[in-house]
C-alpha cells in the first residue's frame, strides 16, 4: 500500500463552504473531499482541516449557544469587493483593465469578477452541522481529524458587521479587498467603545476601553469551546497591523510591542490546551520583530506557523530566509517555554476567494515553490494549501499529483 503524505508529516487543508451545493446537507461534498484528498491522509493519519466559514466576523459577533438561529454573511462570493463597491462597478473595472486592457499581474486580475455563488442563509446551527459532518466522515475513515476555524483580521471575503459597523474603532487598518482598498483590519492594541450587546464571552456587553485583542481572544476561546473545535487558525499576520510589507507597519513602539505580546498571551490563555495556528507576514522573524514588533516569545505561544509562499504577494528573495528563521526557533527553545511551533510549508494551487490558479497563471512561481521544497522541505513539519477554489471545486488532480511527488521525493525513506 502506498504511504500517504500524512504518514510522514502534517497535512493542513483549508476548506470553505463554497464546496457545498446545499450548506444544510453537507455530507455528499464532505465525502467527496475525503475521496479527492485520500492520497494526503488515510486511515490512521492525522489531518488538519481549517474551515474558513467567512472572515472570522461570525466568531467576533457570536452571542452564545442560545443564539444558534442568528445568521451571518459567509464567503459565498467569487470575489468580495467590499460594501462600498457593488458588483456592477467592480466588474466593469475588471473588464476594462483585464479583458479589454490586458492586465495580467495586479488586482483586479487576481481577484476576478464579483458574483455570488449561493443565496443560502448561514446560521450557527447550520455551521454546527457542517462541523459534525466533517467529524463523522473522518471517524468513518479512521482519520484523526483536527478541526480549526479561521479568523481573518481584515474585511475580505464577506461582509463584516463587527469590524465595520459595531466596532470600527478596533479595526481601523485597511486592506486590498478584491482590488479595492477597504477599512476594517483589526488592531489588537486598540481600545473598544462600550457596547451592551450580548457576546458569548461577554454576556453583559463590552466595557468601554476593553482592549480589542482581549476581546478577540476571549471570543475565539468561547467559540471553540461551544462548537467543540480543536482550535483556531489566525490568518494574514493576525496581530501585526499593516499587511504584507514592512513599509506598511505602524511604528513598533514599546507600547505596541507590549500590546501585541498581550494579544498572543491572552489567546493562549483563552484557548488553553487547544491549538493556535498562525499565518505569517511573508517575511522572516527578524523583520517581523524589527518592523512589526513581534517579539520572539510570541512564537512560543503558537502551535504552528504557516510560512506564506503565495504567488500574489511573496518576495522570492525572502522565501528561504523566512523558512530558515522559523526552523531556527527550534534551536532557541528552552525548558521554560512551550515547544517551538511546527513549521508548515504552504503550496499555492488556487485561492478560495479569488479566481486565479497559480499553477496556470503564474507557473514560474508555482515551480519555484517546488524547487524550494526540494531544498528545504525535509525540515518542515508539514504542508498546507487551499483545497478548493473560488468556484467551490477541489484542486485539479494533475497539479495535486505533481506536487505530491515533489513532497514524497523530499521526504524520509518511509516514502
Amino acid at each position: 500500500m502506498t504511504a500517504t503524505i500524512a504518514a510522514d508529516r502534517e497535512v493542513c487543508l483549508w476548506v470553505t463552504p463554497k464546496i457545498f451545493r446545499d450548506v444544510t446537507a453537507p455530507a455528499p461534498e464532505i465525502t467527496a473531499f475525503f475521496e479527492h484528498y485520500a492520497g494526503w491522509a488515510g486511515p490512521g493519519d492525522r489531518l488538519v482541516v481549517t474551515f474558513c466559514t467567512g472572515n472570522g466576523d461570525h466568531v467576533l459577533a457570536y452571542r452564545g449557544p442560545e443564539h444558534e438561529a442568528d445568521s451571518f454573511d459567509w464567503a459565498r462570493y467569487n470575489c468580495y469587493a467590499g460594501e462600498d463597491v457593488g458588483h456592477h462597478e467592480h466588474n466593469r473595472d475588471w473588464l476594462s483593465r483585464v479583458r479589454e486592457g490586458g492586465e495580467r499581474s495586479h488586482n483586479p486580475y487576481s481577484a476576478g469578477p464579483m458574483f455570488v455563488l449561493s443565496e443560502q442563509t448561514m446560521d450557527y446551527r447550520t455551521l454546527r452541522g457542517i462541523y459534525a459532518a466533517f467529524r463523522a466522515e473522518a471517524a468513518r475513515r479512521s482519520i484523526e481529524l483536527v478541526l480549526l476555524e479561521y479568523l481573518e483580521p481584515g474585511p475580505e471575503f464577506c461582509r463584516s458587521v463587527w469590524k465595520t459597523h459595531l466596532h470600527p474603532e478596533g479595526a481601523l487598518g485597511s486592506a486590498d479587498a478584491g482590488g479595492n482598498i477597504a477599512t476594517g483590519v483589526i488592531d489588537v492594541t486598540a481600545a473598544l467603545h462600550g457596547d451592551d450587546r450580548t457576546y458569548a464571552a461577554f454576556p453583559t456587553g463590552i466595557d468601554d476601553g476593553l482592549i480589542c485583542g482581549d476581546f478577540v481572544a476571549a471570543q475565539a476561546g468561547a467559540f471553540v469551546r461551544d462548537f467543540d473545535l480543536d482550535g483556531v487558525f489566525l490568518g494574514n499576520q493576525f496581530g501585526l497591523l499593516g499587511f504584507w510589507d514592512p513599509a506598511n507597519a505602524p511604528e513598533p513602539t514599546p507600547e505596541r510591542r507590549r500590546g501585541i505580546t498581550r494579544f498572543f498571551e491572552q489567546t493562549r490563555v483563552a484557548l488553553g490546551d487547544r491549538l493556535v495556528y498562525w499565518m505569517d507576514s511573508y517575511w522572516p522573524a527578524d523583520i517581523e520583530d524589527s518592523a512589526w514588533a513581534m517579539s520572539e516569545e510570541n512564537y512560543f505561544l503558537l502551535d504552528a506557523i504557516m510560512v506564506c509562499n503565495f504567488a500574489v504577494l511573496v518576495e522570492r528573495t525572502q522565501v528561504r530566509p523566512n523558512l530558515r528563521s522559523r526552523f531556527a526557533l527550534r534551536e532557541r527553545s528552552v525548558p521554560q517555554r512551550r515547544p517551538a511551533p511546527k513549521v508548515l510549508f504552504s503550496f499555492d494551487f488556487v485561492d478560495p476567494w479569488y479566481w486565479y490558479r497559480t499553477y496556470l497563471d503564474d507557473r514560474r512561481t508555482w515551480l519555484f515553490q517546488h524547487e524550494v521544497f526540494r531544498d528545504t522541505g525535509f525540515d518542515a513539519d508539514g504542508v498546507t494549501f487551499f483545497a478548493n477554489d473560488t468556484f467551490g471545486h477541489f484542486v485539479w488532480p494533475d497539479a495535486l499529483a505533481e506536487t505530491r511527488e515533489v513532497i514524497r521525493s523530499a521526504s524520509a525513506p518511509l516514502l
